[in-house]
């Protein structure tokens, strides 16, 4: 946000000044993590709200007005990205729509923001890096930038590691309520995690250990599993190997 107001702050500068020499042209205001964040996120709202809005228009949305349907499709594929906020019935939705939330709920909010999932920007990199490898390049380049390899073996550590952690909390959660059919423990897994809040209703009525599963995967997601494998293991110093050289006796 603060990269934003210092860009339109620049822009107003520029656009309204009357001296004969203006302010020297800046390019990058916007940065780059700015840039990808932005169209990250737009892109992944206006997908959601377009298959939001047309599978549930017969469905949940059939009681609403023209006007009505667009507010709360587009509240609908917004709030699972981590506010955790429902207008709808969550239980009724259809199963395309479910498994929709389970991307939007994994995928969470922005970086540097309060809200939980593997964020925007990891999302984002996985993808650049994957439309890299199917381009035959070597690197990741996106607006004549190119993406640090540390950024990339980051994004994918946070994905690898949130997958292994939900998986886990599926399983166990499986083992201690058994009744429980595994579309509702997964999406209260999925929910956990990204800390947002949305259920198919089934939290009140889980056992005690599962309820003590789900409070340790939500302060898991919170801090981030990443950060908790650095704190936890010790950081390897790297040593430099110096050759001996080899003598030659005559």
């Amino acid at each position: 946000m603060v990269n934003i107001l210092s860009y339109f702050q620049y822009k107003l500068s520029r656009l309204f000044s009357f001296s004969e020499k203006k302010n020297k042209y800046r390019p990058w205001i916007l940065n780059l993590n700015s840039r990808i964040t932005l169209i990250t996120t737009l892109s992944i709202t206006l997908i959601a709200f377009i298959t939001f809005y047309f599978l549930e228009y017969k469905n949940t949305l059939s009681g609403h007005s023209e006007f009505g349907k667009v507010v709360t499709a587009l509240f609908g594929a917004t709030t699972p990205r981590t506010a955790g906020f429902n207008t709808i019935d969550t239980a009724a939705m259809t199963l395309p729509t479910i498994m929709m939330v389970f991307l939007l709920m994994w995928i969470g909010a922005s970086p540097q923001s309060t809200g939980g999932g593997i964020k925007t920007s990891t999302f984002a990199i996985a993808t650049l890096n994957i439309l890299s490898l199917a381009k035959g390049k070597t690197r990741i380049e996106v607006f004549r930038r190119e993406i640090a390899d540390v950024s990339v073996k980051r994004a994918f550590a946070i994905m690898s590691l949130s997958l292994i952690v939900i998986g886990f909390s599926i399983l166990l959660i499986a083992y201690f309520d058994p009744e429980k059919t595994l579309m509702d423990i997964a999406f209260e897994c999925f929910s956990a995690y990204s800390t947002v809040g949305l259920s198919l209703g089934i939290t009140g009525s889980l056992s005690e250990a599962s309820k003590f599963i789900l409070i340790v995967v939500m302060f898991v997601g919170r801090i981030s599993m990443l950060s908790l494998v650095i704190a936890v293991f010790k950081k390897s110093q790297i040593h430099k190997l110096q050759l001996s050289k080899r003598r030659n006796y005559n």
